[in-house]
């Protein structure tokens, strides 16, 4: 009788899959009373449709009249996406080709003034001169002026982004010095992260971040480059996410598991599957289990440490290249060396240092000599004074206006943010999303686009906050459109800043709290990241 229940209990929990169609509550997220191959196709046409509108009237910069427009195709663009909420399976051919055929609708609207930086450090570099030497506005560079100089954003200050960052640049402006190449390159990065995400956590999952409209902006229109950075930071997590079972196989790739009933819900800091092995598997046969599977699954699988350095090193190589694209990744390599110190020892840990160092000294060598090594200008205003739809800053800035103008100031809460979170966090992408949201509620400076930098770690987290960032983020764009119409103060009134900040705010609190109200089931879930078999 015990074999029996055994087989059939078995049989059922090949046929599960994870992650689950929703990993809320169902009270969160009401079921769509349409069929799911009618929501699907409504939330493809609805992101088609509006990104055709919104490439219409991309040209936001120049024209003031162009805004509203842009808004109302971003407002279709977020419909399809809230619906896409409603989504659990979802094949290869709907995800790729909406994700694919929006980006490259988008390929050709106007772009955001940043990409003529680009272009410029590019260009300079296949003339043989450094990007970081002189700005843009240098009397020494008049005669490589190209006829769309005069676009370049803060033409006094030498170039910010490091040097990978350049080096990218520089190949791709050995090509041509052309817009379209250089969003080629950002979209393709963008979606090796649908790629990567997709494959680790399957494709309904990773709908929240390749059907976001925040995100498809920001890499396929707006132009940034912020997908170079992105990409190798979520594939380090991914590789130390892809836990191997005693037999050397892929848990992630192990029989896919299918949804748990609407009570079982993933954990947002479950013990790391990085680098473990499943042990003492659980005994289906046993009283009572067939009454309460996840009780079996959820409780008696024990995780023991294996040691595959291996992983360490080459993540901590990513996040390397990661930091060698944009600065602001460093506090994760910080991480990865606290824990295989903890973990390995101190030999391992020399080792991920050095391997995250390494890209970093390589790409710098170009821009420095033994006696200089200007990678970072210290003499931007913008930098030291200037402010764009921040949140903390200027709540502090309410009480203590003279906070306005020392943004170094904000560098010490985010100093204790890091040293907190790396006491307390658990695995990788616990303490990248969190890290991420420190960064930017604390800081002076926020441009919509930053905000797309919490999407992939949302795929895992499943952050309400970020989710809803995801449509409110467009506030950010009444700065650029009032710059238009002569006022340059890039100052957000009271109701556009809580507009843009607030339903994050909520989201993050009512996630929060309900992760609170769940802990009991949380905490004996163990599992994260397996592969649906829709992938």
């Amino acid at each position: 009788m015990n074999k029996s229940v055994s087989k059939r209990i078995s049989g059922s929990l090949q046929r599960l899959r994870w992650p689950p169609q929703s990993w809320l509550p169902q009270s969160w997220l009401p079921q769509s009373w349409l069929p799911q191959p009618i929501v699907r196709s409504l939330s493809a046409a609805l992101l088609l449709i509006g990104a055709l509108w919104m490439v219409r009237y991309g040209d936001f910069l120049r024209h003031a009249e162009a805004m509203p427009q842009f808004w109302l195709g971003a407002a279709v663009m977020g419909a399809g996406y809230v619906l896409s909420w409603q989504m659990g399976n979802i094949g290869a051919r709907w995800f790729w080709v909406v994700a694919v055929l929006t980006r490259l609708l988008l390929l050709g609207m106007a772009p955001n003034s940043d990409i003529w930086r680009y272009l410029w450090e590019g260009y300079l570099q296949t003339q043989g001169i450094s990007p970081y030497a002189f700005a843009p506005n240098a009397w020494e560079l008049v005669n490589l002026r190209p006829e769309w100089w005069s676009q370049i954003n803060h033409p006094d200050v030498s170039a910010i982004y490091p040097p990978m960052t350049q080096f990218g640049f520089r190949v791709l402006a050995m090509m041509t010095p052309a817009i379209w190449l250089f969003k080629l390159a950002f979209v393709a990065a963008d979606l090796g992260i649908c790629g990567v995400l997709s494959r680790y956590t399957g494709y309904g999952a990773t709908l929240l971040y390749a059907w976001n409209p925040l995100v498809i902006y920001s890499f396929a229109s707006g132009g940034h480059y912020d997908s170079w950075f992105l990409l190798p930071l979520v594939a380090a997590g991914v590789l130390l996410m892809s836990a191997k079972t005693s037999t050397g196989e892929p848990l992630i790739n192990q029989k896919p598991f299918e949804a748990p009933p609407a009570r079982c819900i993933r954990p947002l800091n479950p013990p790391s599957l990085e680098d473990f092995e499943l042990q003492n598997p659980p005994d289906l046969g046993s009283k009572g289990a067939a009454q309460n599977v996840f009780k079996v699954i959820g409780r008696s699988p024990t995780f023991t440490p294996t040691p595959h350095p291996w992983r360490w090193l080459i993540s901590a190589a990513l996040v390397g290249i990661s930091i060698a694209v944009k600065w602001i990744s460093l506090p994760v390599l910080a991480f990865l060396v606290w824990r295989s110190l903890r973990r390995f020892g101190p030999v391992l840990a020399v080792g991920v240092l050095l391997s995250g160092l390494m890209p970093i000294g390589l790409s710098a060598l170009p821009f420095c000599s033994p006696t200089a090594c200007p990678l970072v200008p210290t003499d931007s205003g913008f930098v030291a004074y200037g402010r764009s739809a921040e949140l903390i800053p200027f709540l502090v800035e309410q009480v203590w206006p003279a906070s306005r103008w020392e943004n170094w100031l904000f560098a010490f809460p985010l100093t204790l943010a890091v040293v907190w979170l790396l006491l307390r966090a658990q695995t990788f992408w616990q303490f990248a999303e969190w890290y991420l949201l420190a960064l930017l509620t604390l800081s002076p400076i926020i441009h919509a686009w930053y905000f797309a930098w919490l999407m992939p770690f949302a795929v895992i987290s499943r952050n309400w906050g970020s989710r809803l960032m995801g449509l409110s983020a467009f506030v950010y764009f009444v700065l650029p459109y009032r710059s238009v119409l002569g006022d340059g103060s890039w100052y957000l009134s009271p109701l556009e800043r809580w507009g843009l900040w607030l339903p994050f705010g909520l989201g993050l609190l009512a996630f929060l709290g309900w992760r609170d109200t769940q802990r009991p089931a949380l905490e004996s879930y163990p599992y994260q990241g397996f592969k649906r078999p829709d992938s």
